[in-house]
């Protein structure tokens, strides 16, 4: 079976601001829908997303959807999904889906176009080396937890940015709970009180990546 994945990458995005509504995205009967996430912007964008599981064809759903929509909709493939997508007002809705051994699976994909990106930019307010390219950005505050992933890039080694993240979240009152390699990887967990931070060390062939995800109570 295929599984939906969402990298999970997330400022405040308060649910009063949100002017599409899943309750305007057609569901297709068979379709047994649950949330993934919401109340979050993603690279200063708000999203809001829900998976779905359906025992019918991907042609079944394809067909619906573009009844549904008149057939005005736009089709592209973002791997492993096939996509529709299509625009009502400045909503933009988007069904991608993939099957696999008799099940439909994927995700219903919301964005409001009329609501203009927050200016401020990428990665403000994260700890970033003095080189970073800010790569993606999302915050969710979605439960009794805020939480924000951030990737980015860093023309400095791997050695040289973990003795930064170290130095630095120390000198900020952080505790560094673990530090340890996972095959290239370097994995460094600092904790706060109930606040945490993991951040995750890459090299890559030109650029090192580092992936800093953390949460706290809201």
């Amino acid at each position: 079976m295929m599984k939906c994945a969402l990298p999970l990458l997330l400022l405040i995005f308060g649910t009063s601001s949100w002017a599409c509504s899943f309750d305007d995205f057609p569901i297709y009967s068979a379709m047994k829908v649950f949330p993934i996430i919401s109340n979050t912007l993603h690279n200063n964008q708000p999203l809001n997303v829900k998976g779905f599981r359906a025992s019918v064809s991907r042609s079944a759903i394809e067909r619906f959807y573009r009844r549904t929509w008149d057939d005005e909709v736009v089709t592209s493939r973002v791997d492993p999904w096939d996509q529709l997508s299509t625009l009502q007002d400045d909503c933009l809705m988007t069904v991608q889906l993939a099957e696999g051994d008799g099940v439909t699976e994927g995700r219903l994909v919301l964005s409001n176009l009329a609501v203009r990106p927050n200016e401020q930019p990428l990665g403000q307010g994260v700890l970033l080396p003095d080189d970073a390219v800010v790569a993606t950005d999302t915050v969710m505050t979605d439960g009794p937890k805020k939480g924000r992933v951030t990737l980015l890039a860093s023309a400095k080694s791997p050695e040289r940015l973990s003795r930064f993240y170290r130095s630095q979240m120390m000198r900020r009152g952080w505790l560094l709970e673990q530090n340890f390699t996972e095959g290239d990887a370097r994995v460094l967990v600092f904790r706060d009180g109930p606040a945490l931070t993991n951040v995750l060390i890459m090299p890559a062939p030109t650029v090192t990546q580092v992936l800093i995800n953390s949460e706290e109570p809201r």
